[in-house]
């Protein structure tokens, strides 16, 4: 069982909740997922199809679903995403031949698979069925189709047995068919899987068609294929019925387990390391999982080549800060770091709030006591005098732009560590 450490439990809920009723519904149906690049949705449609299976295993009972699963991307080398399509549901067939009785099996495998086979090896010189492991043994046995037909009847026969045999199946199963990563695919396979999706699979009841996919990159794949002038929600409504939203999803209470070997580089007291503890998950918050990966594996990346000493947990935050800092400006998005800045702003001046106000030189500063938010407020300003050095600085190193350190001796190896992983954090793109 995958680990969730986004709280997507009610997600998943909803999304068993949907297929149950459209299941009990027993018509045909296109629905979708809808989420931005990397919030998740491939480890949602993992934790789905887990639980559905799981729930069979449980109750001992034969799987109210069948479920067959294509990845888009996986098979994006193809022309046609007619072929792998027809592949992964004869695959699926084969797999779950136990649970497929009364001759559906046999349908499939006697028919779809002779013609799709006959036709393709008429179109591009060789049968890619073959390369369907599970089909191997039968497909040997049989012998090479030799008469003579039109490609189009050819297919058509192909896709009427393929229907049929679903159509057969659907009576005592829900099919569930899972598309996943059409976000990833150029836009004109993408374009393809959709309309084949619409007409292969539309007019079958019990037959739920589970897309996965971000409607704003979508909505500009079909306007790249059809012109600007396209009215995509139009066009969108023919194929999918509904969607349901994903977000970003929230770092569990148990998130930082998933970087364990990394966090074990840094200490601190109890209460320093509760608050960092605190701290990640909501920086993190403001990313798509896929994005913090890498920030989590870039952070790593530097952090190694700076040191191999064991630092305090507030280099570990303001890592993870610097890294998503260069994320936004690499977004263009004034409003992306203004939404960061604020989150941030919020994590230190839950501590800053109580600063003592000091004085040095006549001027007033703000003195740090010794806690994580204060130690990354000192370095933050520690590389902000490195790139722009002001006119006139105390010399006191124990004072920068607003604040003193007391015990900035103490941490001056870290601050100069700190100052590295930023410059690194710049050539390191």
């Amino acid at each position: 069982m995958q680990i969730d450490y986004l709280q997507r439990n009610q997600d998943l809920d909803n999304l068993i909740t949907v297929i149950h009723n459209l299941s009990q519904m027993k018509t045909g149906s296109t629905f979708a997922i809808n989420g931005r690049w990397g919030c998740g949705k491939t480890f949602l449609l993992n934790l789905l199809e887990e639980k559905l299976k799981a729930n069979c295993e449980d109750t001992s009972e034969e799987s109210r679903y069948f479920i067959v699963r294509y990845d888009c991307w996986k098979n994006n080398f193809y022309t046609e995403p007619i072929i792998p399509m027809l592949s992964s549901v004869i695959e699926a067939l084969d797999f779950e031949s136990a649970n497929v009785t009364d001759g559906i099996l046999d349908a499939i495998k006697e028919t779809s698979s002779e013609y799709i086979g006959a036709l393709l090896k008429n179109t591009i010189g060789f049968n890619p069925i073959n390369i369907v492991d599970n089909l191997d043994k039968h497909i040997q046995k049989r012998q090479e189709a030799t008469f003579a037909f039109d490609n189009i009847f050819a297919l058509k026969k192909a896709l009427n047995n393929v229907r049929d045999s679903l159509k057969a199946l659907a009576e005592k199963k829900t099919i569930l068919f899972i598309v996943d990563e059409l976000d990833r695919c150029l836009p004109e396979y993408s374009i393809r899987v959709l309309e084949n999706i619409h007409h292969i699979f539309s007019g079958i009841d019990n037959f739920i068609t589970l897309l996965a996919i971000d409607r704003d990159e979508l909505t500009q794949v079909i306007k790249t294929a059809y012109g600007t002038d396209i009215d995509t929600s139009a066009y969108l409504k023919k194929i999918i019925d509904f969607y349901v939203q994903l977000d970003f999803g929230k770092p569990a209470s148990d998130y930082l387990d998933k970087y364990a070997d990394f966090f074990s580089h840094f200490f601190g007291f109890d209460t320093s390391i509760n608050w960092c503890s605190s701290a990640v998950p909501t920086l993190m918050a403001f990313l798509d999982i896929r994005t913090q990966e890498k920030i989590w594996k870039k952070a790593e990346l530097i952090h190694n080549m700076i040191t191999n000493k064991a630092l305090d947990c507030s280099c570990l935050v303001y890592e993870l800060v610097v890294l998503i800092q260069d994320y936004c400006t690499s977004l263009h998005s004034a409003q992306a770091a203004a939404g960061f800045q604020n989150i941030l702003n919020g994590l230190l001046e839950d501590y800053s709030k109580d600063i003592m106000e000091t004085y040095y030189s006549g001027k007033a500063y703000y003195e740090l006591a010794d806690h994580p938010a204060a130690r990354i407020i000192w370095y933050q300003e520690g590389w902000e005098l490195l790139q722009n050095p002001p006119a006139s600085q105390p010399k006191n190193p124990s004072v920068r732009i607003q604040h003193i350190c007391p015990y900035a001796d103490s941490i001056k190896d870290e601050d100069e560590l700190m100052q590295k992983f930023t410059q690194l954090s710049r050539i390191i793109e």
